[in-house]
């Protein structure tokens, strides 16, 4: 591995998720959990690397060339593929090559490492800024993706405004469960009750047994701590950088966030607030999920490797991984412990796993782009988002599956816990859908606007909150 790492390594590695397309130094400072853009040129030429604008270039060039290598295309061609003016990019290349692009090509990347080399005087950042440019070409850029499952692209600076919309009119509310004891499981009307405006990136959310929600914001390198009456912010904890999926200890007391630029898994305790380990990754971690006994934690990584861990108190180490055809943010665990179950998004498969062996068990063909998961509680039916747009009710038993379409797209699902209904984000659509569990009927919308992606519950179901990508989060009661 380069000697690079930290902060610095995930400037690289924004830059080569944008392809070298220089974002604002200050939403690269936010992305790290640093405060200026003065921050990030101080951690630069710590590591010993060139200036943000600088590296930028470089990384643009390596694109270029690398894209010409594989597919042939003329960088007039890759200019308007960027929208950058043609002639900007060929002086950028004469500018560091000191040649014209036809020469460049010739020399191919080769040619363009060794001057990279020359001038920079540092001879492993070479390897640091190809590398996920060498990874995504091997892989055809199939995975490249998979950092906020199927929207932005992995590490995508993407810019909210100051102004959060107002709350949507009240939807007509899904039918209400029949009544139940006090502490019996329920699910929420259907009905907006609050909305908090919350930058960075809103991409996961989970609720703990106390009520306090805990969100992961994609970039701004913080989990954050939410009071649910009234809907507040109350903290935040620096996790790591790309936090992405949170999973909370069934006590409560303790948190793991997979971070995908940092290359860990944080171990955060809830009751200090405080990061106190990480467990190391290979590849990017994204999605992730507890077994029942709290033991050990299953991670999918941007390798397209799903991984046992065995966890400590501050961390834990892999036990064993398997290749997926192709991995995503989500899988999710049956109630049993004794299977695991992984969308392949692209590949268009859910693959059923021994949770020990990591063994294939079954593998249902869905066909599109699954995506979210979820189980119910008795383990005998499994629901799946599919980006082509439907949602699928796997009956695990049989393996018989019932289809619903929809005319957009659908991302996460969440079962409500009354096992009744499933609530499904419709990203693209700016809203959520409230489905029957078992008919698959729709029985209700929520017109939330913006990206809608994760949405949780608390424990007897009467209120949810949904993360909003565009930068807020919104509390259904």
């Amino acid at each position: 591995m380069p000697s690079v790492r930290g902060d610095a390594r995930a400037v690289v590695d924004v830059l080569a998720c944008k392809n070298g397309l220089l974002p604002r130094a200050g939403d690269v400072a936010t992305f790290l959990g640093l405060r200026t853009r003065h921050q990030v040129a101080r951690t630069l030429r710590r590591a010993s690397l060139p200036p943000l604008e600088e590296l930028a270039a470089w990384t643009r060039l390596f694109y270029w060339v690398l894209q010409s290598e594989q597919t042939g295309a003329s960088l007039l061609a890759l200019a308007r593929q960027s929208h950058v003016e043609p002639a900007t990019c060929y002086r950028l290349v004469r500018r560091l090559m000191g040649q014209p692009w036809s020469r460049v090509r010739r020399g191919g990347i080769a040619a363009a490492i060794l001057r990279f080399r020359t001038a920079c005087r540092d001879t492993g950042m070479h390897e640091l800024a190809l590398q996920p440019y060498l990874v995504a070409a091997a892989r055809h850029g199939t995975s490249a993706a998979t950092a906020v499952g199927g929207g932005a692209r992995s590490g995508q600076l993407v810019r909210t405004t100051s102004a959060v919309p107002a709350l949507p009119a009240p939807a007509q509310p899904a039918p209400r469960s029949v009544a139940r004891g006090q502490d019996a499981p329920g699910r929420p009307l259907g009905v907006h009750d609050a909305r908090l405006g919350i930058g960075g990136y809103p991409f996961d959310v989970a609720i703990g047994r106390d009520g306090a929600a805990w969100l992961t914001r994609l970039h701004a390198a913080v989990l954050e701590r939410l009071q649910l009456q009234p809907l507040a912010s109350t903290g935040v904890v620096r996790v790591g950088i790309a936090p992405t999926r949170v999973v909370l200890a069934p006590a409560g007391d303790r948190a793991w966030v997979t971070n995908q630029f940092t290359k860990d898994v944080a171990v955060v305790d809830l009751v200090s607030r405080r990061r106190m380990g990480a467990l190391a990754m290979d590849g990017d971690p994204l999605g992730a999920a507890l077994s029942p006994d709290s033991r050990t934690l299953y991670v999918t990584t941007n390798l397209d490797r799903l991984c046992v861990c065995a966890l400590t108190d501050n961390g834990g180490r892999i036990l064993r991984s398997a290749p997926l055809p192709q991995a995503c943010t989500e899988l999710v665990i049956h109630p049993a412990g004794n299977r695991v179950y992984v969308p392949t998004w692209k590949a268009g498969s859910i693959l059923e796993l021994d949770a020990r062996s990591l063994a294939v068990i079954h593998r249902y063909e869905v066909g599109g782009r699954p995506l979210g998961v979820a189980v119910s509680s008795d383990g005998m039916r499994l629901y799946c988002g599919n980006e082509h747009g439907w949602i699928d009710l796997v009956h695990l038993p049989t393996g018989r599956i019932v289809r619903r379409p929809f005319e957009t797209p659908v991302d996460e699902v969440a079962l409500t816990p009354d096992q009744a209904m499933v609530y499904a984000s419709l990203r693209t659509a700016g809203r959520i859908a409230m489905v029957d569990a078992y008919t698959l009927a729709c029985v209700g919308t929520l017109e939330t606007g913006g990206l809608p992606r994760h949405i949780a519950f608390d424990r007897l179901g009467r209120v949810a909150i949904v993360a909003n990508e565009s930068g807020w989060v919104d509390l259904v009661r």
